[in-house]
């Protein structure tokens, strides 16, 4: 089911099963952008009441693949939704070689949600090859799996998380950090990414994070918090 997120926000989720006894939750993020179009970022499985539910909503015209390791659904959503332009980070092309793109996304927002969602490339990483969004209305941040929040899992999944630094609390995996190939490129993504003006960070994978915690910090506070290995450039 869809679940109301902020003003012309919402998200879905499905269960995710990955061997070894690897169980956790993904979560697809959609926008309405000001034409009334949908912007569906990270396709997850979108079967026919979430489809319902999407029409109620507008036309689905945009389907995101945001990271090269969020693209196993997106042939089925394009299939689903045909009239649909398909934008993929890079990498993602090479891995979905039977959808042709759109175009490939880039640090600039194109025509379509310029001034509505920015975004950046988060370079320096290229076995994940991540773009970050803004949704300026809302003040939302929306990222795959720069960061987790995760606080239930079931199976291995658990281990797997504390094993990555990353089980129930805002983090970045350990296992990203062994990919980084450019740590300046990577530092300087983060640092684009806290110059917005957010209040709200939702990923791919665990908790929203929204408010203030018990600690008094906010949203972006956290998030810095999370980011301070890749800051360090």
């Amino acid at each position: 089911m869809l679940e109301a997120f902020a003003d012309h926000v919402w998200y879905f989720e499905h269960d995710m099963f990955l061997p070894g006894r690897v169980h956790f939750r993904g979560r697809s993020t959609v926008v309405r952008l000001e034409d009334g179009d949908l912007w569906v970022h990270s396709p997850n499985p979108i079967g026919d009441e979430i489809a319902r539910e999407l029409a109620e909503l507008g036309p689905v015209r945009h389907l995101v693949a945001p990271n090269a390791l969020h693209h196993l659904h997106l042939s089925a959503a394009a299939a689903r939704y045909p009239d649909a332009e398909v934008w993929g980070a890079p990498g993602v092309a090479a891995k979905v070689p039977a959808l042709s793109l759109t175009s490939e996304l880039g640090p600039d927002a194109p025509e379509p949600w310029a001034g509505q969602i920015d975004q950046v490339f988060v370079a320096g990483a290229p076995w994940m090859s991540e773009v970050v969004f803004f949704h300026r209305a809302s003040r939302t941040l929306v990222v795959t799996d720069l960061v987790f929040n995760v606080h239930g899992a079931r199976g291995l999944s658990p281990l797997v998380f504390r094993m990555v630094g990353a089980w129930k609390r805002l983090a970045q995996s350990r296992l990203l950090r062994t990919q980084v190939k450019d740590r300046a490129a990577f530092a300087e993504g983060a640092r684009q990414i806290l110059a917005w003006d957010f209040e709200a960070v939702l990923m791919a994978h665990g908790e929203p994070v929204v408010g203030v915690d018990a600690e008094g910090r906010d949203a972006k506070e956290r998030l810095r918090g999370a980011l301070e290995w890749m800051l360090a450039g």
